[in-house]
């Protein structure tokens, strides 16, 4: 109650309410150059491309391709994963990559950002892709090569996951409508 009161103060406007569905993955086309998932479910059960992938843990990755009755994901630990992250202790903004192996990588920190082994890393929110503060992984490690992310889902522990639509549109909505070469 105090919450509500203090949010009609403020002129509060919350964001959409968060749908999902729940999916089995079906199949796993991890390899050296992909890193995805195939889910039992797609546009029957309302599953579009670009809605987040999590688990009870935290950020599994994100819709790349729907079919009628299946979908294919690619994970945060794919080499072409790049999410908007934030170092929760200082708020420190950056990019969290994957290079297709178990460790993800911190990227694009400004200079003399401080990070230590143990921080916790969420999503940001910018980009409009995911929204802020969706658990990712911990820092595993820090040195001159990198900062490692040990990320909080286990991929080898996967069954079944969460299709989560935020309300979102973000990057995958062009910002001007796209008008045929012969005209409107």
């Amino acid at each position: 109650a105090e919450n509500t009161a203090l949010r009609a103060l403020l002129k509060f406007v919350p964001g959409p309410e968060a749908s999902y569905v729940t999916a089995r993955v079906i199949g796993d086309t991890g390899g050296a150059f992909a890193q995805a998932l195939v889910l039992n479910a797609g546009m029957r059960a309302g599953v579009r491309k670009g809605q987040a992938v999590v688990t009870g843990d935290g950020l599994v990755g994100r819709v790349a391709g729907v079919g009628t009755r299946s979908t294919r994901v690619i994970l945060i630990t794919d080499m072409n994963s790049h999410i908007p992250v934030l170092v929760e202790r200082t708020r420190t903004r950056a990019i969290l990559a994957g290079d297709n192996s178990e460790v993800l990588r911190l990227i694009r920190l400004p200079p003399g950002a401080e990070v230590s082994p143990g921080d916790r890393v969420v999503t940001s929110g910018h980009g409009g892709a995911f929204p802020p503060g969706l658990p990712v992984g911990v820092v595993a490690s820090v040195s001159d090569a990198g900062i490692g992310v040990q990320p909080f889902v286990k991929r080898s522990r996967l069954e079944y996951v969460r299709v989560v639509d935020f309300g979102l549109r973000g990057i995958l909505q062009p910002l001007f409508p796209v008008i045929p070469a012969n005209g409107p």
